[in-house]
C-alpha cells in the first residue's frame, strides 16, 4: 500500500467515511486519516486537483472529489482487516498528499474500534 490511497471500510454501514492510508505501523495495522463531505467541526475543504479520477488502467475510481473535506484533528490506527479490500477505491495526487501532510495538525494516532459517530456521542 502507498500513502494517499483511499479506502472504504468493510463495515460501510457503521463507517461511512473513506480513509486515506498514511503509513504502515506493522504487518497488521496502519495509520489513516478520514475524509468527509461535511463542512463542520473544523474540517478543511479539499479541491478537485487533490484527487485522481482514473486508475492507471483507465478505469474510474469510486472515490473522487465530492465536496471533500479533511478531518484534520484525528489520525487513526486501523487494522488491515478493517478494509473492504486491499485495492484502493481512490487515490490522492501529490498535491492532495501534500495538503494532508500540511493540515493534520500534529494529531496523535488513536485506535478506535467503534464508529467515529459513536465515539463522538461518548464525548
Amino acid at each position: 500500500m502507498e500513502k494517499g490511497q483511499i479506502f472504504w471500510a468493510k463495515d460501510y454501514e457503521n463507517h461511512q467515511h473513506p480513509i486515506v492510508f498514511l503509513k504502515a505501523e506493522d504487518e497488521e495495522k496502519f495509520l489513516a486519516c478520514i475524509l468527509s463531505t461535511k463542512d463542520t467541526n473544523g474540517n478543511v475543504p479539499m479541491s478537485p486537483d487533490h484527487f485522481f479520477e482514473t486508475k492507471k488502467d483507465g478505469s474510474n475510481y469510486s472515490i473522487k472529489f465530492k465536496t471533500s473535506h479533511l478531518i484534520p484533528s484525528r489520525i487513526f490506527i486501523k487494522e488491515f482487516a478493517w478494509l473492504k479490500s486491499l485495492h484502493p477505491d481512490g487515490m490522492l495526487t501529490k498535491s492532495g498528499i501534500d495538503f494532508i501532510d500540511d493540515n493534520l495538525n500534529d494529531a496523535v494516532p488513536e485506535f478506535l474500534n467503534i464508529s467515529i459517530k459513536a465515539d463522538l456521542k461518548l464525548k
